[in-house]
C-alpha cells in the first residue's frame, strides 16, 4: 500500500504545481490589451470576410475601424476574428455614406457613447470593456483634415481641441486608448504637429514613440500607391497614457495585397 500512497501523493503535488504555474502565467498577462486600428475605406476593395481573415492571426482583443460600412458589416468582420461584441457609431464621418467608426471586441462592450467634436459630422465612438477586471475606455476616431483655406483649418483645429478638452476632463478617471485615423503626421525631429502636441499636453501620446519606430520612413496612407511607400504619411495611430501604460509591441501591418488605402496599425499595451 505504501508505494501506492507515495505515487498518489506525487501525482497530486505535480498537478497542484501545474495549476499554480498556469495562474502565474495568466497573471503576467492579466493587465494587457492587444488592439488594432484600421480605416477600411468603406470595404471598397475587400469584403468583411477578407478583412477579418487578414487580421485573424494577430489575435487582437479589440479592433477599431473607421470608414466602416453600417449594418452588419462589423458583426461579420468581427465573427471571423472571434470578436463577437460590437458597437457601431451613430454618425457617419463628414456625413458620407458608410464611413462609421465601429469597434469589435473579444470581451463585452458597455456604456457606448458618441462624443461630438463640436458637431455630428465628426465624432468619436466611445465604449468601455473589461479585460481581467481592468476597465479600459476605447475611442474609435476619424479626424477631419483641414486643407481648403484658413477657415477650414480653423474649423478642424476647433474640432480636435474640443475632443482633447473632453479627454482632458477624464484622464484621472479612465484608462483611455484612442485609436483610428487621426489624419495628422506625428511630431518628429524635423517638424512639430500642433494637433499631436495637444494630446501630449494631456499625457496622451502615439505608440510609435515608445516602440522606436521612425514614422518618417514609413506610411499608413496611401497603401494602394506603390510610389507612396515610405513617404512618411503615418496618420493612423494608437494613443495611450505613458504614465499608466507601456507599449510592449506593435507595428504597421504590411500586406502584399492592400485591402484599403490605409494600412492597419496595432499595439500591445500593458497597464503599469
Amino acid at each position: 500500500m505504501r508505494p501506492t500512497l507515495f505515487l498518489l501523493l506525487a501525482v497530486l503535488l505535480f498537478s497542484c504545481g501545474k495549476k499554480t504555474g498556469r495562474k502565474t502565467v495568466e497573471s503576467e498577462h492579466a493587465s494587457r490589451i492587444k488592439l488594432a486600428a484600421y480605416n477600411v475605406e468603406y470595404s471598397k476593395n475587400a469584403s468583411a470576410a477578407e478583412i477579418g481573415e487578414a487580421l485573424k492571426g494577430y489575435n487582437f482583443d479589440v479592433v477599431c475601424f473607421s470608414e466602416a460600412p453600417g449594418g452588419d458589416w462589423t458583426k461579420e468582420v468581427g465573427s471571423v476574428m472571434g470578436l463577437n461584441h460590437i458597437v457601431v457609431g451613430k454618425y457617419s464621418t463628414a456625413g458620407h455614406e458608410d464611413k462609421y467608426k465601429t469597434i469589435a471586441s473579444r470581451t463585452s462592450l458597455f456604456n457606448p457613447e458618441e462624443v461630438l467634436m463640436a458637431d455630428t459630422l465628426h465624432t468619436a465612438t466611445r465604449v468601455k470593456t473589461k479585460i481581467n477586471d481592468i476597465e479600459f475606455t476605447i475611442y474609435a476616431v476619424h479626424f477631419p483634415f483641414g486643407w481648403r483655406d484658413q477657415a477650414h483649418i480653423d474649423e478642424t483645429t476647433n474640432k480636435v481641441q474640443t475632443f482633447v478638452d473632453y479627454l482632458k476632463e477624464r484622464q484621472n478617471k479612465e484608462l483611455a486608448v484612442v485609436a483610428g485615423d487621426f489624419n495628422f503626421i506625428p511630431i518628429n525631429k524635423d517638424s512639430i504637429n500642433a494637433y499631436h502636441k495637444m494630446f501630449m499636453d494631456i499625457n496622451l501620446d502615439v505608440h510609435w514613440k515608445e516602440l522606436g519606430i521612425d514614422c518618417t520612413k514609413r506610411n499608413t496612407y496611401n497603401a494602394l500607391v506603390p510610389e507612396d511607400e515610405g513617404n512618411g504619411e503615418v496618420i493612423d495611430h494608437i494613443m495611450y497614457n505613458p504614465l499608466k501604460m507601456k507599449v510592449l509591441d506593435g507595428d504597421i501591418i504590411e500586406m502584399e495585397k492592400p485591402l484599403s488605402d490605409h494600412k492597419p496599425v496595432w499595439a500591445l499595451l500593458e497597464v503599469k
